[in-house]
């Protein structure tokens, strides 16, 4: 038995968490997806697209969708960022086709009200039936800037102040009602019980908001918050207000600093505040046993990410890469010069053992995304290690095919059930907050 399946009964007790994140028609590192002719040209506006992979996730039975979003369209940008849906009105369609997977969408504290924000989370909270979540962000760039009326991209530490006030106010209008704030009792003719209602009278740096909400509180206690804190700043928001973090690590110990740092943040706010769940991105490529390094290439190829790094290495070295000749002290140094570290260490470990430059294009792409290829048994081995070591509590795979996506619910999720690592089937009430481990909060 491996050390990864001999792991896999300690692990039952704190199982494996894994998200989806579509899409479509291709967001960065994944930016030719459109071009597959096997999915709709127009995935990222296709309802029908979204039903299947919201429904493979189900049948997965996966925590949460998640839907990542931006509130500009760059003409120079991946195709998905381009045309796509608004995501609450996105989650809210999927809402009505799914029964238990949770419904993450993102929202900017920097151009949305806070009042705004609850309400719309609470909504899609109880369509859903208490599967809602909240993915914070600021908003970056001065095009979403002068989509609202300014000139400019409001200043880092202040986007993050506001940040802070809101996710305080939004998490103050969720508890304006009580459990029991709507008797709806019709013999004695009372609806709401006003006694049980609180407004909230917020006077702030950013907000003054009165409240109470006009909706009643959430079924699962509160939607589930989370964030992508990368900057000091976003660690200290993250670790002291979010249940979940979003992370883009591209190895263990990347994660596991990360997580370091996020623990060091909170120690700073509430050291008795649990540490939000760690998500990691995953793009999967499941093949046959012995085909991973032809995917993975074929991969790196289709998505133009492979001759993109070898044009920044031949820029930086002032040589084409594909030579065939070894590496050579002086694009060592050039590398150093032009590049730092991460681009000359590589290169100098690779004139070492007498490798072409060309022969590290690969690796390189590795340090920059977490792209796994391989057979079910292998992917799902490469997961649970990363779960083993403690580097993450689950992943949120990127997806734009289907088939792919398919074949991973259909192979590696079997695997990881075998492993004892992920649940059979959903429990039979089902919250985001439940499927999470996350306890109920007591308000703010």
């Amino acid at each position: 038995m491996s050390d990864v399946e001999a792991d896999a009964t300690a692990l039952s007790s704190r199982r494996l968490r894994l998200g989806v994140m579509p899409t479509a028609s291709g967001a960065p590192d994944d930016e030719r997806a459109w071009m597959n002719p096997d999915e709709p040209v127009d995935a990222s506006i296709n309802p029908e697209w979204y039903r299947q992979i919201a429904g493979l996730a189900e049948e997965g039975a996966f925590d949460l969708l998640f839907v990542a979003d931006a509130v500009f369209a760059d003409p120079k940008g991946p195709p998905h960022y381009l045309s796509r849906f608004e995501p609450f009105t996105l989650l809210s369609y999927l809402a009505a086709l799914t029964s238990k997977i949770g419904l993450v969408g993102t929202v900017s504290s920097t151009y949305q009200h806070p009042y705004n924000i609850a309400r719309m989370m609470l909504s899609l909270d109880h369509l859903s039936r208490g599967r809602a979540g909240w993915n914070v962000v600021t908003s970056l760039s001065d095009q979403a800037a002068r989509n609202f009326g300014l000139a400019g991209q409001i200043d880092h530490h202040t986007r993050y102040a506001r940040a802070e006030e809101a996710i305080e106010v939004v998490r103050g209008l969720w508890h304006t009602h009580r459990p029991d704030s709507f008797p709806r009792d019709r013999s004695t003719g009372r609806y709401m019980d006003a006694a049980t209602v609180r407004a909230l009278d917020h006077r702030g740096e950013f907000f003054d908001v009165a409240g109470p909400l006009n909706i009643e509180s959430s079924p699962q206690g509160e939607p589930v918050i989370f964030q992508a804190g990368q900057s000091p700043q976003g660690l200290r928001l993250a670790a002291a207000t979010a249940d979940a973090v979003f992370a883009m690590p591209t190895s263990i110990t990347a994660s596991i600093d990360y997580r370091s740092r996020l623990r060091e943040a909170g120690s700073q706010t509430d050291a008795n505040r649990p540490d939000p769940r760690l998500f990691a991105r995953l793009i999967v490529l499941v093949t046959d046993d012995g085909a991973e390094d032809a995917a993975l290439k074929a991969y790196w190829q289709r998505h133009g990410t492979w001759d993109r790094m070898a044009e920044r290495v031949a820029a930086a070295i002032g040589r084409p890469v594909a030579d065939g000749g070894p590496i050579r002290d002086e694009d060592i140094e050039r590398a150093m010069a032009h590049e730092g570290t991460w681009l000359a260490e590589p290169l100098a470990a690779g004139a070492s053992r007498g490798a072409s430059v060309e022969s590290l294009i690969d690796g390189l792409l590795a340090q920059t995304q977490l792209v796994v290829a391989g057979s079910a048994a292998s992917i799902a081995r490469t997961m649970l290690t990363w779960h083993r070591e403690n580097a993450v509590d689950g992943f949120i795979l990127q997806v734009s095919d289907v088939a792919q996506f398919r074949r991973f619910v259909e192979e590696v999720v079997p695997e990881l059930r075998r492993l004892g690592a992920f649940r059979h089937e959903y429990p039979e009430s089902a919250t985001l907050r439940g499927l999470l481990g996350l306890a109920a909060p007591d308000g703010p």
